[in-house]
């Protein structure tokens, strides 16, 4: 996929059975987040963002953890993902009714 969005560019991105869609976006200093949106029966949409590229807290059972810490997104680049996600939904007569930050990195480490 080549669609760009103001900062982040998809690099790659994956659909579940369920509908749940999971994206690895590019940032403009080569960095790569990953967000997910996640469909539910009840008609509830849900964007999963990132805060970090990265995550300095190492915990053992999680890959990101395990990554390192590059650096904090900015504000934009946090925002965006959610938009991304809100214009698509918009354009097939849905809304995004919720937006969680539990992607890549600890999210209160980055206020």
């Amino acid at each position: 996929a080549s669609l760009t969005f103001g900062d982040l560019m998809v690099a790659d991105e994956r659909v579940s059975r369920d509908g749940t869609l999971k994206r690895a976006y590019v940032l403009r200093d080569g960095q790569v987040i990953e967000s997910v949106l996640m469909p539910y029966k009840d008609g509830r949409r849900t964007a999963c963002i990132s805060s970090q590229a990265g995550c300095a807290m190492g915990c053992v059972f999680c890959a990101t953890g395990q990554m390192g810490f590059a650096r904090q997104l900015s504000s934009a680049e946090i925002v965006e993902q959610a938009l991304i996600f809100a214009r698509e939904l918009h354009q097939r007569g849905e809304r995004l009714s919720n937006v969680v930050l539990m992607g890549m990195g600890e999210r209160l480490s980055n206020v």
